[in-house]
C-alpha cells in the first residue's frame, strides 16, 4: 500500500510505502502534542509501559528538535513497510543552495556534471525529474549470533525543476541485513517526489497538527 504525502507546506509530494509518521517541525508545542499521541498509539496505554512511552517520547521529541535546528522542513519516520512488519527508518528533507563547485557545470547547462562536481563522492543517476546525486555511507556491525547488520545513510541531492536550488533528502536506516534492496526502495521514494507549483493544503501535516498522526 502506498500513499502520496504532502510536505513543506504543500510544496512537495512523496509517495511512501506502508505506514509513516510525518512529524511536524514548525512549532514545538504542535510537535510535542503529535509525539505524545503517536507514542500512545504505537506503545500502548498500559501503566507498565509508562517508562517506555516516556523514553520514546523524549527521544522522538529530541530528534525532531535536532532536525528543525539543522534546517529540515520535513521529518518522515517509517513505522511499518507492511502490516505487522516494523521498519525503523527516517527521512529528513531540506532545501539547500548549490555548492560553489557546481557553478561551472550549471553555467554550461550540464546539470549532471554540476552534481558530479558538487558531490564527487556520490553517484549521479537519472530520475524522473532529471539527474540526482546520491551519497551513500554504510556501517557494518556483527551481532552476538554472528549476523552482520548494516546501518545505511543516504543523501540525495535533487535539483528543483528551475535549477535554482536543491532538495536534499537525508535517509537513515539502522540494522538491516543487506543494503541493496533498501537503497533501491529509497531511490524509488525520492524518484516519486513531485514539486507542486502552487502550494496546496498539506493534509498530512494538518492531520498531524490535529493529532491524527501516521500516514498509511
Amino acid at each position: 500500500m502506498t500513499r502520496a504525502v504532502g510536505a513543506a507546506g504543500g510544496r512537495l509530494r512523496f509517495v511512501l510505502p506502508g505506514t509513516w509518521a510525518n512529524v511536524p517541525l514548525g512549532d514545538a508545542e504542535v510537535t510535542a502534542r503529535f509525539v505524545k499521541q503517536l507514542v500512545l498509539r504505537q506503545v500502548g496505554r498500559a501503566d507498565r509501559l509508562a517508562r517506555a512511552r516516556r523514553e520514546a517520547a523524549t527521544e522522538l521529541t529530541r530528534n525532531a528538535a535536532d532536525a528543525a535546528a539543522l534546517g529540515a522542513h520535513t521529518y518522515l519516520m517509517s513505522l511499518e513497510l507492511l502490516p505487522g512488519v516494523p521498519f525503523p527508518a527516517a527521512i529528513l528533507v531540506f532545501d539547500e543552495d548549490w555548492p560553489a563547485a557546481a557553478r561551472a557545470g550549471l553555467e554550461r547547462g550540464d546539470v549532471a556534471e554540476a552534481l558530479r562536481e558538487a558531490y564527487p563522492a556520490g553517484e549521479v543517476a537519472p530520475q524522473r525529474h532529471g539527474p540526482v546525486a546520491r551519497v551513500a555511507e554504510m556501517t557494518r556491525a556483527t551481532t552476538d549470533s554472528g549476523e552482520e547488520l548494516v546501518t545505511m545513510r543516504l543523501e540525495y541531492h535533487v535539483p528543483y525543476p528551475d535549477r535554482s536550488r536543491l532538495l536534499m533528502a537525508r535517509v537513515n536506516v539502522p540494522n538491516i541485513p543487506s543494503a541493496e534492496p533498501f537503497a533501491t526502495l529509497f531511490d524509488e521514494i525520492v524518484d516519486s517526489v513531485t514539486f507542486v507549483d502552487a502550494p496546496e493544503g498539506d493534509d498530512v501535516t494538518e492531520a498531524a497538527a490535529a493529532g491524527a498522526g501516521s500516514v498509511r
